[in-house]
C-alpha cells in the first residue's frame, strides 16, 4: 500500500510540472511570431551572380520543444518517483532504527 503512495504522490509531481511546462508554452504562443521585414540588409548580387537564399522562417514551437517536452516529462516523473522512494525508505530506515534503540 505504502508504494502505490509513493507512486501517486510522483506521479502527481510529474503531471503538476508537465502541465506547467504547457503553459509556458502557451504563453510563449500567445506571443506571437517575431515582426518580420521586407527589407533586405544585403545589397542585391551583380548579374550574372548566383546566391543562395537566405530567410527568416524557423520552425515551429511545437516542432522544436516536442522532443524536449517528452524528455522532460519522463525526467520529471523518475525523478519525483526517487524522490518519493528515498524519502519513503530513509524515514522506514530511521523509524527501524529508533524502534531498536528504544527496544
Amino acid at each position: 500500500m505504502a508504494y502505490l503512495l509513493v507512486v501517486l504522490v510522483a506521479a502527481a509531481v510529474g503531471a503538476a510540472a508537465y502541465l506547467m511546462t504547457l503553459r509556458q508554452g502557451a504563453a510563449h504562443a500567445a506571443a506571437g511570431p517575431l515582426a518580420r521585414t521586407s527589407r533586405s540588409a544585403f545589397p542585391s548580387p551583380a548579374p550574372g551572380r548566383r546566391t543562395s537564399r537566405v530567410t527568416d522562417t524557423r520552425l515551429g514551437l511545437g516542432v522544436t520543444v516536442s522532443p524536449a517536452r517528452c524528455g522532460l516529462v519522463i525526467a520529471v516523473i523518475a525523478g519525483a518517483a526517487a524522490l518519493a522512494f528515498t524519502t519513503y525508505a530513509g524515514a522506514s530506515l530511521l523509524v527501524k532504527l529508533i524502534h531498536r534503540a528504544v527496544g
